[in-house]
């Protein structure tokens, strides 16, 4: 929010002058958990940003150096470490002032500098396309996290007070920096554990978007405080007594406050009543230990009565982002629901600083766990950041990585894994290993083969099968699962399937149409293969047939200048007797689609030709689709089916013209059971008074099995008629 951005020669006024003294508050914070050395380094930072920011001044009049100040008076309540506070005093001076990365490196050490840097490069990209700018300083933010996480511990602290003091700024910035403080900013602090600071968040931008709103549910809610104080109050102190006296004596019970946000999202979601979610009673219990925790839970059980299916146990399966504690839902009073959290203090203290906790709470129940489950997710970051194609997918894949519901899943062996919810079998591969991914050929859920579409439940267990060979990803898949890392990965195997599909389709082009004056690949080596490549004007044979593969250039016109290389003359022919097998659904190791406008199966006539997008496509020889290109494109090229070692399905198209009377249909469909012939879909219609149709589609292994179908079929005495459809459009 600076009004003006002044150079200032801060590096000579801050060698010239002693160091200066700290705000009283400020001092007194630091001083509380911070050595003497590191009060004077802070002394030091706070005295070059004071320099660095002298002149400049705020939306609101003020001096700017009142914003750094307070961006660290949020960090010192944190209590992080002395190099995260200088760089939050320091953290817009590489920005908006006249300073170099390597003077910081040299007064401040290269941690400071670097986080410092971090935080500058969030905001600095400009581009024309709003969304890609968004995008690109998503990216810039997730990335600067992996590498230091004290990074977006200054961001987010920074980000809080611009919230807190955002009545400054222009309405649309308002509008502009409250939906990406929801969007973004809210379940990035969740992600890594900061709930209160989420929390504070998610309110000043609720009460910026929606003023009206937000001031209804507050008064609603101070309405009804009155006697909402007195039952909490009443149900805390027997909490507290009934602990007490099962010798928990060190335990402290508190009210539990629900955020505003919070209440009007449940209003929204859920579509409850106001009354319904505020009387709903939250309470926190903080004790010293992970036994104290259960022991606890045992003890509310005996004197409340528990709702039946609302406990979840945090602690032993904790969430993604460290969060721990054993929640329960209880009647009180005889009458009121309430929800109970139960939690050691240091567990607390990780729910509310997240990873920073670890600077301040020493414990030995959870230890740096909390801050490692948090870095194992920054650090994936990296990887999907090299799999995404462009800023734009990489800023959606993060962005639906925060969402916060999760299910727990348990591999064969044991393993607990936390995911996001509506997560399928793939999803769950790709979280345990991208190779377990990337090979997956079906699975089990607790023990029974399912699809792997299927949307896993909390408890489940999940056993992945995989291939022994490279098995190809599918592109349905892109369309149910959920997880940017399944979503990057699946995306990266296609763009490789597709250019080595290419690769593999350009090079049985190429070698058709060298056969036809006798040649082959085989011919050219060594340097007549480059000089042949330089004429083309590509560097490797692999680029020329995926060039070749994928469309971009002619199969005839690069065989003649291959011809030419040897010196050989191509003879004009204008039609190949040359014919390519079908092999279990491969062509010369390419896998093949089948046409489905044609619809051809084992044993028909076929044409196969090269598709920049499908690789190679299979049609029956007499489909309207292809008839224009035979022997007039030489990406087209006769095909014929070779014994296969293993039985395929095909689709085939019937039109059954019968008598008009009742059972018909459950006679047709008999005669392709008792053969053990599927029947993926019917249609019926009525041609007149006395005959109806059905069209069917039918699974087929071959074309004699077709004909001895359609030979039972149309010996019945109700059929008039039955044949194959070809051209179903």
């Amino acid at each position: 929010m600076t009004e003006t951005a002044l150079p200032n020669n801060a590096l000579l006024n801050f060698k010239d002058t002693e160091v200066l003294r700290l705000p009283v508050s400020f001092y007194k914070e630091a001083k509380s958990y911070l050595s003497y050395k590191d009060i004077k380094k802070i002394q030091k930072a706070y005295t070059f940003a004071f320099y660095a920011h002298q002149g400049q001044k705020r939306k609101d009049g003020s001096d700017y150096i009142t914003h750094p100040v307070a961006v660290t008076q949020i960090m010192l309540g944190l209590k992080v470490g002395p190099d995260s506070i200088c760089a939050a005093l320091m953290h817009d001076v590489l920005e908006d002032c006249n300073v170099q990365k390597n003077n910081l490196s040299k007064y401040f050490g290269e941690d400071v500098a670097n986080i410092i840097d971090g935080v500058s490069k969030l905001g600095k990209l400009d581009m024309q396309n709003k969304a890609e700018t968004n995008a690109n300083n998503l990216q810039k933010m997730a990335l600067a996290m992996a590498n230091d996480v004290r990074v977006i511990l200054v961001k987010l602290c920074d980000r809080l007070h611009n919230m807190r003091t955002i009545e400054h700024m222009p309405r649309f910035k308002q509008i502009q920096k409250s939906k990406e403080t929801l969007e973004v900013y809210g379940p990035l602090a969740l992600r890594i554990g900061m709930q209160d600071l989420r929390a504070e968040l998610e309110d000043l931008s609720f009460k910026c978007m929606h003023p009206m709103r937000a001031q209804m549910l507050e008064n609603a809610i101070d309405s009804s405080s009155g006697g909402r104080k007195k039952i909490v109050e009443k149900i805390r102190k027997e909490l507290k007594s009934h602990l007490k006296t099962n010798s928990i004596e060190n335990a402290a019970v508190k009210g539990r406050e629900k955020n505003i946000y919070s209440i009007y999202n449940k209003i929204k979601k859920k579509h409850k009543p106001f009354s319904e979610i505020l009387d709903v009673y939250g309470f926190r219990i903080l004790v010293d230990n992970v036994d104290d925790c259960y022991r606890a839970l045992g003890i509310i059980h005996n004197y409340f009565a528990p709702i039946e299916n609302k406990f979840k146990d945090y602690i032993a399966i904790p969430k993604t982002n460290g969060y721990q504690a054993l929640h329960t839902s209880l009647l009180a009073l005889n009458a009121f629901p309430i929800e109970v959290q139960i939690q050691t203090r240091s567990m607390w203290a990780t729910a509310n600083m997240g990873i920073a906790a670890h600077w301040s709470y020493k414990t030995n129940d959870g230890g740096r766990g909390p801050e490692l489950r948090a870095s194992k997710w920054l650090s994936g970051l990296i990887d999907l950041q090299k799999k995404s194609t462009s800023s734009i997918e990489f800023a959606e894949a993060i962005k639906k990585d925060l969402e916060p519901n999760e299910v727990y899943l348990f591999s064969p062996k044991g393993h607990v894994y936390s995911i996001k919810t509506g997560a399928t079998p793939i999803d769950f591969a790709y979280e345990v290993h991208t190779g377990l991914g990337n090979s997956i050929i079906g699975c089990k859920v607790n023990r029974r083969e399912a699809p792997l579409n299927v949307e896993l439940e909390s408890g489940q267990t999940v056993e992945i099968i995989t291939s022994d060979y490279p098995v190809d990803a599918d592109p349905a898949w892109l369309n149910f699962v959920v997880t940017s890392k399944a979503r990057s990965g699946i995306r990266s195997r296609l763009r490789n399937q597709k250019n080595s599909s290419a690769r593999k389709a350009g090079k049985l082009m190429l070698e058709s149409e060298l056969k036809r004056s006798g040649t082959s690949l085989e011919d050219y080596r060594g340097s007549t293969l480059k000089r042949v490549l330089d004429s083309i004007g590509v560097t490797t044979l692999n680029k020329l047939l995926t060039d070749l593969g994928s469309g971009k250039r002619t199969g005839n016109i690069v065989a003649e200048r291959f011809y030419s290389g040897l010196q050989i003359r191509k003879e004009k022919q204008i039609t190949d007797n040359r014919m390519v097998p079908i092999i279990d659904n491969h062509i010369e190791g390419v896998s093949v689609v089948f046409a489905k406008c044609c619809h051809p199966i084992q044993g028909d006539p076929v044409i196969a030709h090269s598709d920049t997008e499908r690789g190679i496509v299979v049609h029956h020889q007499r489909c309207k689709q292809v008839a224009p290109y035979i022997n007039k494109d030489p990406r087209y090229f006769s095909a014929y089916w070779e014994d296969s070692r293993k039985s395929h399905l095909y689709l085939a198209m019937l039109k059954i013209t019968t008598e008009n009377k009742v059972g018909v249909l459950s006679d047709i469909v008999s005669i392709f059971a008792k053969a053990g012939i599927n029947i993926e879909q019917v249609n019926t219609k009525a041609v007149d008074q006395k005959f109806s149709e059905f069209s069917l589609e039918v699974n087929i292994e071959s074309l004699d099995e077709l004909k001895r179908i359609m030979s039972k079929v149309r010996s019945k005495k109700f059929t008039a008629s039955c044949v194959r459809i070809i051209n179903d459009k």
